[in-house]
């Protein structure tokens, strides 16, 4: 009975926990790395931060040259999210990967352990 109990648990039940962990890993990765937000906020300037606002410019070429430095920033900002971004994806495929092989080993600990067993009784006797 106890057995079988074990084998309910450990092919029904650990198998879902592992899942659902794994779920609960990729959204807190998700949210770690803030990856719906920096899509948002791509082309957005840095920290709501752009140099033409800093101060009043009196002539056009003051203001030219803030516009430039404006689009500078923004693609910089755009950069930084960028990597941030494929950091996150890269991390969240990392943690699949990992996942996966902790399920297959799940899975086949039993059989490794009955066999690895076997192999030491039959050494020992």
């Amino acid at each position: 009975m106890i057995l079988a109990d074990y084998i309910y648990w450990h092919y029904r039940i650990a198998p879902l926990g592992i899942l659902k962990l794994l779920k609960n890993y990729l959204i807190g990765i998700w949210h770690k790395f803030l990856i719906a937000t920096h899509f948002k906020t791509l082309l957005a300037p840095w920290h709501r931060t752009k140099p033409s606002e800093i101060e009043a410019t009196k002539n056009l070429g003051n203001k030219i040259l803030d516009i430039i430095i404006d689009f500078y920033i923004r693609i910089i900002a755009a950069l930084v999210r960028l990597s941030i971004i494929l950091l996150g994806l890269f991390t969240e495929f990392m943690a699949i990967i990992v996942f996966i092989f902790l399920f297959i080993f799940w899975l086949l600990w039993p059989i490794i352990f009955v066999k690895l067993f076997s192999q030491g009784l039959a050494l020992f006797f």
